[in-house]
């Protein structure tokens, strides 16, 4: 037996002897509903990142020993409410075990075909049921690339758009389903950088993050996904490239509410090789995005509040809530427009009590001062849009970029006293970093760190911490 297998045996030992007893059948007539009351324990799922196997169980003592011993780092908090002892109604669930991979199955048929598919029963892990009862939800067991996973119905439809495969219901437990409390002040936004290296046929990058994005959702407490620009290489003259961003982003919009800034590299002043068009006039071909908008439609983002211009995702602003707070993305063109710039002014105006986070490809240079430049075909500077927009208004909270240099932190005092965080986040990695937001509304704190899921690669010097933020609440 691996050291791993005996380790885990050994508790779940512990924990039979404290929850079941040693005299506890390990049958129960399932022939009368269950009690409803009955599920009261606490059902915490833990995930190794790395392999995509999970681990329930009913102890916070073992998803620490998993997580410090074996990399079941991806919490993800409680999955579902069980029984902790035999009942009325309540059948035995057996955990099994074979190489690598945890499976769960309620005492039966299920139970018999996965032992002989050669698990191997370690213990009964907890009770439930196998009919609904009502007052409980179908708990089922997905597969994919040999691991399985347990998922509540908020998300088997998320994890399944991830290529996750569902087997069968495992069983019936009691799900909450109350909205987010206010009072969980800290949430988290992931920030991915250019992408226009990996969208290539061959390439599994984009993708491998989605998938990581939509697998760590809960454990991160993702509420929103922000791309800086520069999807694709030359979207434009080549849509297959916005064809393959477009199917391999369905999982994540189903997950979490996102938002795309549109870089030079996705529009028509961008041909092959990365250069410019020839014959084409930039300053023109710049605000040609017609590639970008077929690709997604402002019919494809449902949490849409307005747009500059209509039927057109160039210029447009987004709300959700977190952290007990309001919270406003406002994407903007590349180097934009005055006008643009005057629109953008009446939306931070008209929403004094949203936080608002600014998203365009181009703001910060590689050394994190504000770029001055205009790119030779844009309309207006960076420098021109942090005059005009983001220092003016007290409710701009956070600015991201990307475009140049690799990570880049500042901050700013605007007008009103507000301090204002600006990140950029570009990379052009042979790897796939995202970086990971967390905002805590009532520390006034944004922290944030940089991981690359495809090689399991962390960024620790382009981690940053700024306090003394000030939110809208």
């Amino acid at each position: 037996m691996s050291r791993m297998r005996a380790l885990l045996a050994l508790i779940g030992a512990l924990l039979l002897i404290v929850t079941v007893g040693w005299g506890a059948s390990p049958r129960a007539s399932a022939a009368d509903a269950p009690d409803c009351a009955s599920f009261d324990a606490d059902l915490y799922q833990v995930v190794k990142p790395t392999t995509e196997a999970s681990l329930v169980t009913l102890s916070t003592v073992e998803t620490g020993l998993a997580a410090q011993l074996y990399g079941f780092t991806g919490d993800e908090g409680v999955l579902a409410k069980v029984a902790d002892s035999a009942g009325t109604g309540l059948t035995p669930v057996w955990r099994l075990y074979r190489a690598g991979d945890f499976v769960w199955a309620a005492e039966g048929a299920d139970l018999d075909a996965i032992v002989a598919a050669s698990y191997a029963k370690q213990f009964v892990a907890f009770y439930a049921s196998t009919t609904d009862a009502g007052c409980l939800e179908p708990i089922s067991q997905l597969a994919h690339n040999g691991k399985h996973r347990l998922a509540a119905p908020a998300d088997r439809d998320a994890l399944v758009a991830a290529g996750w495969t569902v087997d069968r219901v495992a069983f019936y437990a009691a799900v909450g389903t109350a909205a987010p409390d206010d009072g969980d002040t800290r949430f988290s936004i992931a920030v991915v950088p250019d992408t226009q290296n990996e969208i290539t046929s061959s390439d599994t990058r984009f993708a491998n993050r989605v998938s990581w994005l939509v697998s760590n959702q809960q454990r991160l407490d993702l509420r929103f996904m922000a791309q800086v620009g520069d999807l694709t290489n030359w979207g434009s003259v080549d849509p297959a490239q916005f064809t393959r961003a477009s199917t391999e982003l369905k999982p994540l919009e189903e997950a979490m509410p996102w938002s795309g800034a549109i870089g030079n590299h996705d529009t028509a002043a961008v041909c092959p090789g990365g250069s410019a068009c020839p014959g084409a006039n930039a300053n023109l071909a710049v605000r040609d995005t017609t590639a970008y908008n077929a690709a997604f439609p402002v019919s494809r983002f449902p949490d849409l509040q307005g747009t500059f211009e209509a039927g057109k995702i160039d210029n447009a602003y987004q709300v959700f809530r977190a952290g007990g707070a309001d919270w406003l993305v406002l994407n903007l063109e590349l180097w934009p427009r005055v006008d643009v710039v005057t629109w953008a002014r009446s939306v931070v105006s008209s929403h004094p009590d949203a936080n608002v986070i600014v998203l365009t490809h181009a703001y910060l240079e590689g050394d994190g001062s504000i770029s001055g430049s205009n790119g030779g075909y844009g309309a207006t500077s960076p420098q021109y849009l942090y005059d005009n927009l983001i220092k003016v208004y007290p409710n701009v909270k956070i600015v991201l970029s990307g475009h140049v240099g690799a990570s880049a932190v500042r901050t700013d005092v605007g007008t009103n006293g507000n301090k204002i965080l600006s990140l950029l986040t570009c990379y052009h990695s042979v790897t796939n970093p995202v970086r990971i937001l967390e905002i805590d509304t009532a520390a006034g704190t944004a922290t944030s760190t940089v991981y690359a899921p495809y090689t399991d690669t962390s960024f620790p010097l382009d981690a940053t911490s700024t306090s003394g933020l000030s939110f809208v609440k």
